[in-house]
């Protein structure tokens, strides 16, 4: 998201590495990114959906996943979820906070 993109110096002092993932394509995700403005952080693909219906973010009626900001420790722990409804978006400044809680 554009506003995690201008935070990415702020997460990488946190030690933390920010990535999106959708179930849309990588193509789709150029477009998207270069659309919007996101170049600071990698954009994963899963087409699969295997990593949305492993995090239990995968909405069946649309074959898609719901909207979600996951904290995973180094060693693949969550250590931090928060879920939105449409239309509704991370704030960076609550998820950095959530990091540095986290230590």
């Amino acid at each position: 998201m554009p506003a995690f993109d201008k935070r990415v110096s702020d997460f990488d002092k946190a030690n933390t590495q920010v990535l999106g993932i959708s179930t849309d394509s990588p193509f789709s995700h150029e477009n998207w990114a270069k659309a919007v403005g996101i170049s600071h952080y990698p954009l994963l693909s899963d087409v699969h959906r295997t990593a949305s219906k492993a995090y239990g973010v995968h909405w069946p009626d649309w074959n898609a996943n719901v909207r979600a900001t996951f904290l995973v420790d180094t060693q693949g722990k969550v250590r931090f979820i928060e879920r939105y409804g449409k239309g509704e978006l991370p704030d960076p400044d609550k998820i950095l906070a959530e990091v540095k809680k986290l230590g």
